[in-house]
């Protein structure tokens, strides 16, 4: 089955991808940039000197008040779009798996940026960066991105500021960066999202939840296995054990939340039962004045 089947499209086919315009990139596309430029939407006014096109004066200002201006326009520009999507092994967990949920989250991203002009790629990641593919420009590159997410399995641990470095260091351009992933691990999240700040991308974050890793229900005597780094541990399980683990999976969240929004990015949390055409409204709604809200 495809990733991204026909009544999938159909919702994407409504959606838009808006994408601040210090984020775009160098060539002309469908996003507003902060330089002027003889576009389609009107800016501002300068005043005219000697040598400029004579079809830009703005003629009836000067019939207002008899200074020749120049009418400037807000340049459109394509924009880069990169998804860093979690394939670390606690990605395997939910019901659906949420490496399945956050797959087609991706894939729907590279959709709507292809469909706008804009250089859409998907980075799996996990403790580190394989490659950096190629973008999507066109529906012939589709195929290419389904093999890419169909073979991306989970497993291994996760290194996110690790990941961040290697995306930095090959020289990935600056535009939107979209994160999809449960952010279950202990740390590096404040570094990695510190850096792709300072770097100049636009930031947001979609956390993946499930009940299992949210809200479990097993007790008794058990024997569990942590899915990225294989250690196991004996343990008593009851509602007391319980509520502590809630808590300080709380905690942690809420840190990683805060960590975004220091960093100026927006944070979209989604539990993988969430119907898609509920999960693609949320994640393409414009953003709201508050930065990292839910």
């Amino acid at each position: 089955m495809a990733i991204l089947d026909r009544a999938v499209r159909r919702v994407l086919d409504r959606m838009r991808l808006t994408i601040r315009p210090g984020a775009t990139a160098g060539r002309q596309g469908g996003h507003r940039s902060p330089f002027k430029a003889a576009g389609v939407e009107f800016a501002d006014h300068r005043p005219y000197v000697s040598g400029d096109d004579v079809r830009h004066i703005d003629w009836k200002a000067f019939a207002r008040h008899g200074h020749l201006v120049m009418r400037q326009f807000e340049e459109e520009r394509d924009a880069h779009v990169h998804v860093l999507l979690d394939v670390s092994g606690s990605m395997s967990r939910g019901q659906p798996p949420k490496i399945e949920v956050g797959a087609r989250l991706a894939a729907s991203f590279a959709y709507v940026g292809m469909r706008q002009f804009d250089r859409a790629r998907v980075i799996p990641f996990a403790d580190e960066i394989e490659e950096i593919p190629l973008a999507i420009r066109g529906p012939q590159d589709l195929p290419h991105l389904e093999r890419l997410l169909s073979e991306a399995a989970p497993g291994g641990p996760t290194a996110f500021d690790a990941a961040v470095r290697q995306v930095a260091a090959r020289g990935v351009p600056r535009g939107l960066v979209v994160v999809v992933t449960d952010g279950m691990a202990p740390d590096g999240w404040a570094d990695g999202f510190r850096h792709l700040g300072a770097m100049g991308h636009e930031l947001r974050v979609i956390r993946l939840s499930c009940a299992e890793d949210d809200r479990p229900t097993f007790e008794g005597e058990l024997e569990l296995q942590d899915t990225e780094s294989d250690e196991r541990v004996r343990l008593r399980v009851g509602k007391r054990l319980i509520e502590r683990y809630q808590a300080v999976v709380k905690e942690h969240v809420d840190e990683v939340r805060e960590s975004v929004r220091r960093a100026g990015g927006r944070w979209i949390e989604l539990d993988v039962a969430t119907p898609t055409d509920d999960m693609l409204k949320r994640v393409f709604a414009a953003p709201t004045l508050r930065s990292a809200a839910r």
